[in-house]
């Protein structure tokens, strides 16, 4: 049996008032068609305490 082996992508987006920008989608949808599955994702906090980050973290196979 075949050790399975994966590799992993962080992406940082900035979110404004707590919401991501919609036109993300086309990037999010071209990682999905490359293979890249969304695994995690949290709210990134840079000094002003307020969430102005979303970091999300997505894995495959590698080939």
């Amino acid at each position: 049996m075949d050790d399975v082996r994966w590799e992993y992508r962080i992406i940082n987006i900035r979110s404004e008032n707590y919401r991501l920008d919609p036109t993300y989608d086309v990037e999010l949808n071209r990682l999905g068609d490359d293979g890249w599955e969304l695994v995690a994702i949290t709210a990134i906090n840079f000094k002003t305490g307020a969430t102005d980050h979303i970091g999300m973290v997505f894995k495959r196979q590698k080939r």
